[in-house]
Parts: C-alpha cells; sequence; structure tokens
C-alpha cells in the first residue's frame, strides 16, 4: 500500500479559522510579584524565540520536494503567523510578571542560525523540536503556576503547539518515503532533540529550579515527546491527523 497524500488544504483551514484570535489583556495580579524573577526571564528567552520565520515561508513556497504544494506553503505562512501570536502572548506574561524582554540569547539565535543554513527538511526537522521543547516545558511552568491568567495563556500554548507538531510531523512523513530516510531522519532527530534539550535545561535552568521542577521529570516528558513526534513521522497511526 503506498504512502497517502498530505492534505495541506486541510491545514491551511485549521490555521486560517484560528488567524483573528484576540491577545489576552494585560491583569496586573498580586500573586504574580510572589514568583521567582527567573520565571520572567525564561519566558522573554522564548518570546523571542517564537519571533520572526519569513526565511521559512519562502522556502515553502519556492520548494520543489515532493508532496508539497501552494496549500502547504499557505499552511507555512499561518503557521508562522501563529507563533507569532504566541510571541505576543509571551510578550504580555513578561510583562505582567515584571521582566523585560530581550534582543538577543545564545539559544535563540543558535536555533536561528541553523535554520538558516539549512534546507526546508532539516528546518522543519529543527522546529519540530522547537515545538516538542515548548510543549513539554509550557506545561510544566502551568502546572507550577497558581490559578491566574498567565496559567490559562500558556495552556493555550500547549494546545496551538500539539497540532503544530502534528503539522510538521506530517511534512516529514511525506518526505521520508524510503527506509533509509526514515532511518536518517531518526538519527538526526535524536542527535537534534537532546542537544536542544540540553540547552534548554542549561538556559533555563534557573526557572526550572526555582520552580520546583524535578530535572528528571522534564527530560523524560521531552525523550516521551520526542519518541511519539519519531513515531508520527517514520510509523503514522492510520488515523494520522489530516491526510487524505
Amino acid at each position: 500500500m503506498g504512502r497517502r497524500t498530505t492534505c495541506w488544504r486541510e491545514w491551511k483551514e485549521l490555521f486560517e479559522g484560528r488567524r483573528n484570535r484576540l491577545l489576552p489583556v494585560a491583569e496586573p495580579l498580586r500573586v504574580y510579584s510572589e514568583l521567582p524573577p527567573s520565571l520572567a526571564q525564561s519566558l522573554a528567552i522564548f518570546q523571542l524565540g517564537e519571533s520572526g520565520g519569513g526565511t521559512i515561508i519562502e522556502q515553502a513556497r519556492a520548494s520543489n520536494l515532493p508532496q508539497i504544494d501552494e496549500h502547504y506553503a499557505d499552511a507555512m505562512a499561518l503557521f508562522v503567523r501563529e507563533e507569532n501570536r504566541h510571541a505576543d502572548i509571551l510578550a504580555v506574561c513578561v510583562q505582567q510578571l515584571g521582566g523585560k524582554l530581550i534582543n538577543d540569547n545564545w539559544t535563540a539565535t543558535l536555533f536561528v542560525s541553523t535554520r538558516r543554513l539549512i534546507g526546508l527538511r532539516l528546518k522543519v526537522l529543527v522546529l519540530l523540536a522547537a515545538e516538542v521543547v515548548g510543549i513539554c516545558y509550557y506545561h510544566l511552568l502551568a502546572t507550577r503556576l497558581p490559578k491566574s491568567p498567565i496559567r490559562s495563556w500558556l495552556r493555550e500554548l500547549v494546545s496551538d503547539e500539539q497540532s503544530h507538531l502534528d503539522f510538521h510531523c506530517c511534512f516529514l512523513n511525506s518526505q521520508c518515503d524510503r527506509a533509509w530516510k526514515r532511518g536518517l531522519f531518526i538519527l538526526i532527530w535524536r542527535a537534534t532533540m537532546v542537544l536542544a534539550a540540553i540547552a534548554v535545561m542549561i538556559d533555563h535552568g534557573a526557572a526550572i529550579r526555582d520552580l520546583g521542577i524535578d530535572r528528571r521529570a522534564i527530560w523524560r516528558r521531552w525523550m516521551t515527546f520526542s519518541r511519539l513526534a519519531e513515531r508520527l513521522v517514520v510509523r503514522p497511526a492510520p488515523n494520522f491527523v489530516r491526510v487524505c
């Protein structure tokens, strides 16, 4: 049985249906003053990482890769728009926590520089690693925060990032049409994911420590989600989301 063709139109419609969501309204609360400053610093780093993305849109529009069409490029543009919305939400979070936004950070620079040097397929793989890191980290942060708008916003980001993970897995699955390609993907993916997790563990160590997040627990969660993403790429379930 051949591999099924991806319906990028459906992904485009999914992202299109979410593009007009309003940004959260800032609401100063006393409870935020009780949270460690390292949390604002950590979210500021993620805010920087969620910005940008124009280059990958250009690559998607110019791509001649198999299984790619104009609907994929449109979906990618809407995905980037949604990531930029996440940056705006995180900026509000940083503001509410009394922190400051940043213009430069070594991990954000590393991710951006890596994406600029490689082609579309590897660039999406790096984005997938960022989604795995974000899903797990935002979720664990939300579990450590008191009931508040910021906790709700982080949970909204987790929900969005889960669909982003599926979107990128769907693309990479469409490109892994040979056994050797699937094997190569696994090797590169596992190395990328370990390096990304180590970088985040170092860069966000203060927030992880101050919020009482167990390092072993977050590592296990990252590796569990990375294996899930790997399976979606190399052995997708029959009902893999949004395929024809």
